[in-house]
């Protein structure tokens, strides 16, 4: 698993180990190949189920339980992992993480949900990269306005944003490696991307703009209406 993603393509790379594209593939000639594995890829984390899995796909029951066998064949030491984390957690009723953050859980049903416990551990460690990079990027000087999911927005001047995207970008590699460090084999770093947004542009996404133009023509009616116009 780390081997993919070191890859620079973990998606694709699976798509290669399990033969469902060529070794040759590339993300621009197996693009929706790639995409339907990133999807069941992610997926596994919060334990889709076969059927979950096909709908969001739009393939049969049957082969979005094999792409998710694929998954668990190749990866039997992380599912080992992945049961024995979920086995400890209801046997003593919390989660940590490796900077302390806990989590208590309840020990009956229906308080607890399997799949929220399989995928806290991914997701607070997460947590704990993007707080300790918060927490040198003010340390910095960085101008941060918020953390966005697993990235950040921060904002400088046209004279200073080139050098402070570098920065923060730094920072985030470093708070990776601070906190995936392993005595074992050492501290493992995630990899970092960036856009940049110079005034007068401001950024948008393409899959935010339906809910963005949805958003600007309500307030507009709203407007109107306060305004007395018919």
């Amino acid at each position: 698993m780390l081997d993919m993603y070191l890859s620079g393509d973990p998606y694709l790379a699976f798509a290669k180990r399990v033969g469902a594209v060529p070794i040759t593939a590339t993300k621009k000639s197996h693009e929706e190949v790639r995409d339907r594995y990133k999807v069941m890829l992610l997926a596994t984390q919060y334990g889709m189920s076969s059927e979950t899995l096909a709908g969001r796909l739009g393939v049969s029951t049957f082969e979005a339980h094999e792409m998710l066998n694929q998954h668990r064949e190749l990866f039997a030491q992380y599912w080992k992992w992945c049961d024995d984390w979920r086995a400890h957690s209801l046997q003593t009723g919390f989660m940590r993480t490796a900077f302390g953050w806990e989590c208590r859980i309840g020990l009956v049903e229906p308080a607890v949900n399997a799949r929220s416990i399989r995928n806290w551990p991914v997701q607070a460690t997460g947590a704990d990269i993007l707080r300790i990079s918060c927490i040198l990027a003010a340390r910095h000087g960085i101008r941060l306005l918020a953390p966005v999911h697993d990235a950040v927005l921060i904002e400088a001047s046209v004279e200073r944003i080139e050098a402070d995207v570098a920065l923060m970008q730094e920072i985030m590699r470093r708070a990776s490696r601070i906190v995936l460090n392993d005595n074992a084999s050492g501290s493992h770093e995630l990899r970092t991307d960036a856009k940049i947004i110079r005034y007068p542009d401001r950024y948008t996404d393409k899959r935010g703009k339906d809910i963005w133009a949805y958003v600007l023509k309500h307030l507009a009616e709203q407007h109107k209406r306060h305004a007395g116009v018919v």
